[in-house]
């Protein structure tokens, strides 16, 4: 479900970074929200973030009252990966566990590429009046023309456009 509201999208990225900061678990923001980062219009739909969960016991216990999806295993026609879901006043968060290597289906060539999620190269950009991690925009810009999905080519269009390219 989108959600246009940018103060249930404060709230909830607010929430999210202040639990894994303070807990010292780094991660960074993809998907849409990433997208907006960059440029992009499109209302969000969720909250995507990448973290090593394996040493995130203290996050898992502070977050478990907002879980709408226990963390586990998904395959689908685009993922191969462990996460879970969140909902944190309305919004939705979802979390990919980096500790198994996530994969995601390059629909453009045909095969599974891996999706090593280097933290250091993250850029911080203040979207939602917050300070978040964002997949950098070259990352960004190729994973989504090779999931190549009907979203990913609104974003890819409106993140050129304000380019000015």
């Amino acid at each position: 479900m989108e959600n246009t509201n940018a103060e249930d999208i404060h709230a909830a990225l607010s929430w999210i970074i202040e639990i894994l900061n303070r807990h010292h678990i780094p991660y960074q923001i993809v998907g849409g929200l990433a997208a907006q980062a960059y440029g992009a219009t499109r209302p969000l739909v969720d909250i995507d973030l990448y973290a090593p969960l394996e040493k995130a016991e203290g996050v898992l216990d502070e977050i478990r009252p907002y879980v709408t999806r226990e963390l586990m295993p998904h395959l689908s026609a685009s993922w191969d990966l462990v996460y879970m879901a969140l909902n944190y006043q309305g919004q939705d968060i979802e979390i990919g566990d980096t500790t198994p290597t996530p994969r995601f289906f390059n629909h453009r060539d045909g095969h599974w590429e891996l999706q090593a999620i280097d933290h250091s190269r993250s850029n911080v950009v203040n979207i939602y009046g917050v300070d978040a991690n964002i997949m950098p925009k070259d990352e960004l810009l190729s994973y989504k023309a090779m999931l190549a999905r009907e979203v990913d080519a609104i974003d890819l269009k409106q993140i050129t456009d304000a380019d000015g390219n």
